[in-house]
C-alpha cells in the first residue's frame, strides 16, 4: 500500500511521452551528425558548415574520371545519410552514430483510481491458467478436450470414389 500511494503521488511527474521512437532523427547525436555532414534533417534545424574543405579535398577528382563510380539514379535521402553516416557518405568526420531504435514501449496509464497500482492489463500481457493444473485433476490435454479423444475413430468421414 504505501508503494502505491507513492506511485500514484509520484504519477504528476511522470511525463505521458513514453515512446523515445516518435523522436527518431530529432536527438542530440542526429543533431550533431547533421551538423558534421553539413545537412539538414527535414523539419530539424540548419547549420554553418562544420569543415569548410569538404570540396576541395580532392579536386583532380570528380564524377567524370572515376572507373569505380556507381551510378545512383535516385536521390539518397538525408535521413539515410544521417542515420548510418559511414555508409551513405564519402568523408564522415565527427559523426555520432545513434540508436537505430528504441525497445518498443508497452507502457497503458491507467486512470482509474480503484485498479491496483501494479496489475497486469490483459491488454498486454494476457495471463492463461494452461500450465497450472490442481493436483487432484485429470491431465486432459487441450486438443483431446476440444476434438475428443486420440483414439476414437471418425466413422463419418469416408474419402470420395474417385480418390485412390
Amino acid at each position: 500500500p504505501a508503494m502505491a500511494n507513492l506511485y500514484r503521488l509520484g504519477r504528476t511527474l511522470l511525463s505521458d511521452h513514453t515512446d523515445g521512437n516518435s523522436s527518431y532523427l530529432f536527438d542530440k547525436k542526429s543533431v550533431f551528425t547533421a551538423k558534421a555532414l553539413n545537412m539538414a534533417i527535414p523539419g530539424g534545424p540548419k547549420f554553418e558548415p562544420l569543415y569548410r574543405d569538404m570540396d576541395s579535398f580532392n579536386e583532380d577528382w570528380n564524377e567524370f574520371n572515376d572507373i569505380n563510380k556507381v551510378i545512383i539514379r535516385q536521390q539518397i535521402r538525408t535521413e539515410y545519410k544521417v542515420a548510418f553516416p559511414h555508409l551513405y557518405n564519402s568523408l564522415p568526420r565527427s559523426v555520432h552514430i545513434s540508436l537505430y531504435h528504441t525497445p518498443k514501449n508497452v507502457y497503458i496509464r491507467t486512470d482509474d483510481p480503484d485498479l491496483p497500482a501494479f496489475y497486469f492489463d490483459p491488454l498486454i500481457n494476457p495471463i492463461s491458467l494452461r500450465g497450472f493444473t490442481p493436483k487432484n485433476a485429470l491431465l486432459v490435454p487441450h486438443e483431446d478436450a476440444i476434438f475428443g479423444p486420440n483414439d476414437a475413430e471418425d466413422d463419418d468421414f469416408e474419402l470420395p470414389g474417385e480418390v485412390e
